[in-house]
């Protein structure tokens, strides 16, 4: 009995430090160190980056003995498992910077941004329009383009008001308002009820999509921080780049699909919702989006003063 759980426990260890091992946390460390290397002698040679980095380390410690080893590879783990974990903890807010919700100092960068998507998406929207009113009649070319454009109206707000500074921040504002748009639901405020009965499937699709987000806000954090390696060589700054690029279009994607689930969710099981909280659930579209506010007034504050229960 005792020696089954050690072993399921020594599984379960090897199986996190399986996953610590390919971590960005450890291509950042790993990185670093080439980093440094290559930034005192160079990474080949007698007189490379390897041998200061052998110098320092026996004037600093001393001989490497076995025990000296054992220790540095240890230490060498924890610092990459609490880096690993420090991201994770900031995973949030990363994502909501690479939303657009930044510092009131970034004001004015703020609008700019905003400007600028507002021209790009008012012209394809302008184009989506006209390729729209003479549906029938398009070319092969112009009939891709207005797939093309019809799949990319699901990524921005459908109001104005409603649009963010970043891609990231604009597919996930269009999920969030468009139950508001279509049934009065407030989005943010109804989720964590909606998500209590959707059924276990949807929340397995959601929770997927959602760590695919979070792994692409991590990919740019971690982008962002290699950074830091650039005063030992040029090339840190290049791949940090690299990083943040590849990171936010992996959270751009994730989103996406995010996005898509979260108001699949709201079409297919606001009922789901409605029969929990003992409501009914009108079938006149116009009643549905009065009810849905009433309910997202419910849920934010509470019954009013004097209305009945269940009202």
């Amino acid at each position: 009995m005792i020696s089954s759980l050690w072993s399921g426990l020594g599984g379960k260890v090897a199986e996190r430090w399986a996953v610590l091992l390919v971590s960005p946390a450890l291509v950042f460390w790993l990185g670093g160190v080439v980093a440094w290397a290559h930034g005192h002698g160079g990474l080949t040679g007698p007189g490379s980056g390897w041998r200061a980095l052998d110098q320092e380390w026996t004037r600093t410690v001393g001989s490497p003995t076995p025990t000296a080893q054992g220790v540095l590879v240890v230490v060498a783990l924890l610092v990459v498992a609490g880096s690993a974990r420090l991201a994770e903890s900031a995973t949030l807010g990363v994502l909501r910077l690479l939303e657009g919700y930044w510092p009131r100092l970034a004001g004015p960068v703020r609008a700019a941004a905003l400007a600028v998507r507002g021209f790009v998406i008012d012209r394809r929207t302008r184009r989506w329009r006209e390729l729209a009113r003479r549906r029938a009649d398009l070319t092969p070319a112009e009939r891709a383009r207005y797939a093309a454009l019809n799949a990319w109206r699901s990524t921005v707000p459908p109001t104005p008001e409603d649009r963010m500074p970043t891609r990231v921040g604009d597919v996930l504002r269009a999920s969030e308002s468009r139950p508001r748009h279509r049934y009065g639901l407030d989005a943010v405020v109804c989720w964590p009820h909606l998500w209590l009965v959707l059924p276990d499937q949807a929340r397995a699709e959601l929770a997927a999509a959602r760590a695919r987000l979070d792994d692409g806000a991590r990919l740019w954090l971690w982008g962002l921080l290699f950074c830091v390696w650039t005063p030992f060589t040029w090339w840190a700054l290049a791949i940090g780049v690299a990083g943040m690029v590849t990171g936010n279009r992996l959270a751009f994607a994730a989103a996406t699909v995010y996005g898509r689930l979260v108001q699949a969710s709201f079409d297919l099981y606001r009922g789901n919702l409605y029969a929990e909280l003992r409501r009914e659930l009108p079938a006149d579209p116009d009643e549905e989006r009065a009810a849905g506010r009433e309910l997202t007034a419910f849920l934010e504050r509470g019954p009013l003063p004097g209305a009945l229960p269940g009202a």
